[in-house]
């Protein structure tokens, strides 16, 4: 195991892959967003811009932290690519806000009430004709 101090925090290098990838050891957690910022959000990208411009880091920091390279954060935030499910706890973690998981929570929360809505439209159909 490599440690590395990077603006005075001790970081682990571990090879993951073909990537490098930094994670922290200070053990700082992400921070939940608060509701109301939650509830304005409308993608995925957007949660993850507000939370890179919230953290007061820059791109390149972000990027070197999750071990990609800044064009391609800068092609997720800005909507060009889409944030990759592995990336998710990296990014939260990188920028300090649980902004985007709670985003996507959100939406498969609201995705399954739709589904299980639209079933029972549907089987209210069926006991109607029948």
């Amino acid at each position: 195991m490599e440690i590395a101090n990077v603006h005075g925090k001790k970081i682990c290098l571990n090879q993951v892959g073909n990537d490098r990838q930094l994670l922290t050891t200070a053990g700082n957690r992400p921070k939940d967003a608060p509701q109301r910022v939650l509830r304005q959000v409308e993608t995925e990208a957007q949660a993850l811009a507000i939370s890179i411009q919230a953290s007061t880091h820059k791109l390149d920091y972000i990027a070197a932290r999750i071990g990609k390279s800044r064009g391609y954060v800068s092609r997720m935030q800005n909507g060009e690519r889409p944030i990759p499910e592995k990336l998710v706890g990296p990014l939260c973690a990188a920028t300090g806000s649980n902004l985007l998981l709670q985003f996507i929570e959100l939406q498969a929360a609201l995705n399954e009430f739709e589904t299980e809505r639209s079933q029972i439209k549907r089987l209210a159909r069926l006991l109607e004709a029948a």
